[in-house]
């Protein structure tokens, strides 16, 4: 008789297969080695390492559902329902089945599992599965029905004694009261924010008063820790500030990566301009820090990038963008930092400055030589014009250096009385830019050009492969 990691075999039987490479029989449901009782298990033991059926059956689990064959993986959970001892394994397998539920839509079943994680859980672990429970009714949009779960999650953690509130039990605190709060707004009663986050506040004091061994910076230190933990939950940067504040609170003389942390936390919350401000204190403690450079100028870029999604950028942005490049420590990426200068650039109507801050986030650093070569070929005694809408007409087929074309006004075009056609031969092939958004520095535009008495212009080159820039002659 032998053994692998789900079934005892008999050599010969038709679900073992002999691998020549391993010189081993191997069973074919869960791949493992089979020991025979008469072979030397020790040495065995050495080159394979054993796994109870529960860790077996939890692994085959999980790798189905990573392949999102979760009907699968529901049926391997059940199997370590069946093999888990105790109510931790119970709950952990219970848990795992509702996740998978939820995974497929069927949120009947899911409840039905998270109901029964929650009969299983001990006292001190209840408050876990019932925020879980309730998660899965905020997902939905059951927002009444999240706020009474979440509602029985606060009550078993409050049912805990003084001694027990960890800074784990903060973590659930900060994360239920978050989605309370939320789901309270959801349903437009925005009046229920202060009231739960004084129940968070007051599991913060039952917490320090049961820290009563330990120093100030002790709890601090503690209370930093969780309020780093909490933020990392999505959106949980409100709860989290109380946290990191009580800190502050118990011992005001932090160390610098607290101000960092803080700063971090208040950026996830948006408030970009405060968490500039910590993370100058944290440089005033540690002026070459790397970490709280970067972080610095990764804010100033998330503050920039909010500001455009609104096309609220302004000239003194250039600045800003500019001065997080310079602090930008080296080796870091300075791509998506010229990218959001190019989208600035761009919104300020600087297109050939921004196309060039594009070219360079790309690293396509010879486009940008081309660029600027050919943009040196432009005279402070000439004149030039851009030709767009090219798209319209034949793109940039009929262009090229020396190409001659006609400038044709037309008073009477209905959408623009300053418009100039440009024609080849007597075929239309766009117009004289003469707008914000076809129009580069460099050039005239076509209201520029209403008293010109000039019929032609010569072709100089195509920028980026989105301007023709021509001269008149």
């Amino acid at each position: 008789m032998g053994y692998c990691l789900c079934h005892p075999w008999k050599k010969g039987d038709p679900f073992v297969l002999y691998n020549p490479y391993i010189g081993k029989d191997v069973c074919i449901h869960c791949g493992g080695i089979i020991i025979y009782e008469d072979e030397d298990e020790d040495k065995h033991k050495k080159s394979h390492k054993h796994i109870s059926r529960r860790e077996h059956f939890y692994r085959k689990a999980k790798e189905c559902s990573i392949r999102k064959d979760h009907s699968t993986a529901i049926e391997f959970y059940n199997e370590v329902l069946r093999l888990s001892v105790g109510n931790s394994e119970k709950c952990e397998a219970l848990s795992e089945i509702a996740l998978e539920y939820e995974s497929i839509g069927d949120y009947d079943s899911a409840e039905t599992y998270w109901n029964r994680s929650c009969e299983a859980a001990g006292n001190s672990t209840v408050h876990m599965y019932l925020t879980e429970k309730g998660d899965l009714f905020y997902r939905r949009g059951r927002y009444e029905k999240a706020i009474s779960t979440y509602e029985e999650a606060l009550k078993a953690l409050d049912a805990l004694k003084d001694t027990a509130i960890g800074s784990s039990h903060l973590i659930y605190y900060a994360r239920i009261v978050h989605y309370i709060i939320y789901s309270y707004e959801e349903l437009e009663k925005d009046n229920q924010k202060e009231k739960y986050h004084n129940v968070l506040k007051h599991a913060i004091s039952r917490y320090i008063r049961a820290k009563e061994y330990a120093d100030d910076e002790f709890k601090a230190n503690y209370l930093s820790e969780t309020a780093w933990a909490a933020s990392e939950h999505e959106g949980v940067s409100a709860e989290a500030l109380i946290l990191i504040d009580y800190a502050f609170k118990l011992n005001p003389h932090r160390p610098a990566n607290d101000y960092n942390r803080k700063a971090i936390i208040l950026k996830r919350g948006f408030q970009y301009d405060e968490a500039l401000k910590y993370y100058d204190k944290a440089l005033s403690k540690d002026p070459t820090n790397k970490t709280f450079l970067e972080n610095k100028a990764a804010c100033m870029k998330d503050k920039l990038k909010r500001k455009l999604l609104f096309k609220e950028i302004v000239p003194r942005d250039l600045e800003v963008i500019n001065e997080a490049l310079k602090i930008l420590p080296e080796g870091c990426d300075s791509g998506p930092y010229l990218s959001t200068k190019s989208e600035i650039l761009d919104q300020l109507g600087e297109g050939v400055k921004a196309r060039i801050c594009q070219a360079l986030a790309a690293k396509r650093y010879d486009e940008v030589d081309k660029a600027e070569r050919q943009l040196k070929k432009l005279k402070s005694t000439e004149t030039y014009i851009n030709i767009t809408g090219t798209q319209f007409y034949q793109h940039f087929a009929p262009f090229s250096e020396g190409t001659i074309v006609d400038l044709i006004k037309e008073p009477d075009n209905p959408h623009d009385r300053y418009a100039i056609r440009v024609d080849i031969k007597g075929e239309t092939v766009g117009y004289v830019a003469n707008n914000q958004y076809t129009l580069i520095k460099e050039v005239k535009s076509a209201r520029d050009l209403k008293h010109s008495k000039s019929t032609r212009a010569e072709v100089q080159f195509i920028l980026f492969n989105k301007w023709v820039i021509a001269k008149l002659i």
